[in-house]
């Protein structure tokens, strides 16, 4: 099968396309065919060797796809072969990925591969950060830090299903505020803006937002706390710009504030099923449309990580796998 994978840390030009060997499921998993795969700031860390636990080299990135069941390991009865799924694996860039059974979740139908590998990571990153970690409520105000890819559109989005009352997205870049609006944000605030918590306070009327969902950090991060609500809540789970958040605890008690940290790795694969399931429905009943920014073919990788990188697409980067084209 074609693959994409590197043998040192790099640039772009550390992807190549390479014929390897077609991998087979093990006890308890399956083997997918895939017909789309997601390209996110993981990939792009790995790439470089910046992530927090580098996997030894060579390597195939990529861990959202979206494709078909083709074969069961021992031990597997469902998903039956030929079922449309969704799963987080490793090595995703390529023609064929394993993935256990427990952690596969079939894609309702109406939505297609392209717009399903939203879901995996990204999508139930968006539910369990809000829904869950986040405790959002309907009236509520919520502020989402969005970068470049599925995360932020999705969060926007999803606030407005789960009821919150405004929603204030952020960005570094200028240009991307209007598109923020069109993708459900009330109101857009840069970050480059040395005056945007004050922005945001003004908007609350002084109150601060309730929950906060940052997958930047940094100084984002911490100038996010001087705009949180008495017993407000804020979600991280990155640290995208590498910098350090200093906590002053006094703060949090005064507030009655909370700070949790997510990682969906650790969560159960049960309650990562469930938050999957509910973002395919809302994306089956048209509640949250999918945001594609460009699809690449697979051999392409390279630019769609260069693309990434410049920080100015919104919604989701996608490669294809030359044989699932006609299937996205």
């Amino acid at each position: 099968m074609q693959a994409i994978r590197i043998h040192a840390h790099g640039g772009p030009d550390v992807l190549a396309l390479e014929d390897i060997e077609t991998p087979r499921p093990g006890h308890d998993e399956v083997l997918i065919r895939v017909a789309a795969v997601s390209v996110t700031h993981g990939d792009v860390d790995e790439r470089r060797g910046t992530g927090p636990h580098p996997l030894p080299l060579p390597l195939t990135l990529g861990m959202e796809v979206a494709g078909t069941v083709v074969a069961h390991g021992p031990g597997v009865v469902m998903p039956l072969i030929g079922t449309r799924v969704i799963a987080l694996v490793s090595g995703g860039y390529a023609e064929y990925a394993v993935a256990p059974a427990e952690q596969v979740t079939p894609i309702p139908a109406g939505v297609g591969f392209a717009a399903a590998t939203v879901v995996p990571m990204q999508g139930a990153f968006a539910y369990l950060t809000l829904h869950e970690a986040g405790r959002l409520q309907r009236d509520e105000c919520v502020l989402i830090h969005t970068t470049a890819g599925g995360l932020g559109w999705l969060s926007l989005r999803l606030a407005r299903i789960l009821g919150a009352r405004m929603v204030i997205a952020t960005s570094p870049a200028e240009d991307q505020l209007e598109h923020l609006r069109t993708l459900g944000a009330d109101v857009t605030v840069c970050t480059r803006d040395p005056h945007w918590v004050e922005r945001v306070m003004a908007l609350t009327y002084g109150q601060g937002v309730d929950v906060i969902q940052d997958g930047v950090g940094g100084s984002a991060a911490q100038h996010s706390l001087e705009c949180l609500a008495d017993f407000g809540r804020m979600v991280v789970f990155s640290a995208f710009r590498g910098e350090t958040l200093a906590l002053e605890s006094r703060t949090l008690i005064t507030k009655c504030q909370t700070i949790t940290g997510v990682n969906l790795m650790l969560y159960a694969p049960d309650r990562t099923t469930r938050a999957r399931r509910a973002v395919l429905q809302y994306i089956a009943s048209g509640q949250l449309p999918v945001e594609i920014s460009r699809t690449f073919p697979l051999a392409e990788a390279a630019a769609a990580h260069a693309l990434l990188e410049r920080d100015q697409t919104v919604g989701k980067i996608v490669l294809i796998p030359p044989a699932s084209e006609r299937d996205v």
